[in-house]
């Protein structure tokens, strides 16, 4: 069995891309990997959206203060959090719902445990968190297929859904900026072992 743990240690946020296009091909593996990523209740809550023309990169990347990343990546990838369509009497989540049921009959306790859910969460950073899980599994299938991202979470949201089209009722959640990086990983700075993992205790 591949180990996934390299790809995933591999993985770092490139500050710089080189000029060198992502073929279609590469591009649609990645996108698949965030297809296919979890989500809570089935509600996959989002949407990806290539940013590929010069001029469309170069709306986007204004919107993210023209951070490095944003305008030297050949395609972006803006993850869009579906808010709107996440209201319990939605046709978005009566579809989704049947779906997780299986494509059958929604059963009443899971059309219940939903909207009991929506009821007390926050939909709309709960979307957004979610496109993260999204997010993560295309950042670590690039890396495994030899290119670069960085996620971009810095940007002025109504002019990145500008720039972007965005209807009402949906937001940016994160940008990708994908490539191949002019530059080599640097060496790591992450905490120890000891510093986050922990054992829970439990007390009478």
């Amino acid at each position: 069995m591949a180990d996934l743990l390299p790809a995933l240690t591999g993985r770092f946020a490139c500050r710089e891309f080189t000029g060198k296009a992502v073929s279609d091909a590469d591009l649609q593996t990645i996108l698949e990997a965030g297809r296919i990523a979890p989500s809570g209740f089935g509600m996959e809550p989002w949407r990806f959206m290539v940013v590929r023309t010069a001029e469309a990169r170069s709306r986007a990347a204004s919107a993210c203060f023209n951070q490095t990343p944003a305008t030297s990546a050949p395609l972006l990838i803006a993850i869009i959090a579906l808010v709107d369509a996440l209201r319990p009497d939605s046709a978005y989540v009566q579809a989704r719902l049947g779906a997780e049921a299986g494509g059958g009959p929604v059963p009443d306790e899971l059309k219940a445990a939903y909207r009991g859910f929506y009821e007390h969460a926050d939909a709309r950073d709960w979307a957004i968190g979610q496109c993260n899980f999204a997010a993560a599994q295309m950042m670590g299938q690039a890396t495994s297929q030899g290119l670069a991202t960085c996620p971009i979470g810095g940007f002025d949201e109504a002019a990145l859904a500008s720039a972007l089209n965005l209807p009402a009722g949906e937001v940016p959640a994160l940008v990708l900026a994908l490539g191949y990086c002019a530059d080599r990983q640097g060496e790591r700075r992450r905490k120890a072992r000891q510093e986050c993992w922990q054992e829970h205790q439990h007390s009478a």
